[in-house]
């Protein structure tokens, strides 16, 4: 199997509009996605603990539909990654199918799926952060 060079993932937080942003791309291999998982919750964590409450925006509109095992493992850390926030957490997908993919393990009350920037911005901002 060959190895997709575009599969990478950015982890950064934007202290001005207290959102984690989350960009991934290309077709993911299941050591990629553990990679993320353990990142994710290491920053998601010292986020929390230095920051308090925060927005989460995934932008994967350049990935593809992902192999099950690679949902499989996202669907695993997504308790633990729901733990740390119960602010508003959008996730832009690229398509129809890969929006009804990342449903599958997105899917807490303050989840959301978009193919749409703008509208996944203005739905983490009309329902605010916990105070």
């Amino acid at each position: 199997m060959q190895t997709d060079t575009k599969a990478d993932y950015s982890i950064r937080h934007d202290p001005a509009d207290r959102m984690l942003r989350i960009t991934a791309t290309g077709f993911w291999s299941a050591g990629l996605a553990a990679k993320f998982a353990a990142d994710l919750l290491a920053q998601g964590v010292i986020l929390r603990l230095r920051h308090g409450a925060f927005y989460t925006l995934a932008d994967v509109s350049d990935a593809p539909v992902q192999p099950a095992g690679v949902v499989d493992q996202l669907a695993a850390m997504m308790p633990r990654a729901l733990q740390l926030t119960s602010a508003p957490i959008a996730a832009i997908a690229g398509s129809i199918l890969t929006k009804m993919q990342i449903e599958r393990y997105l899917n807490a009350p303050n989840c959301r799926v978009f193919t749409d920037h703008d509208e996944a911005v203005a739905w983490m901002q009309s329902v605010g952060l916990p105070t």
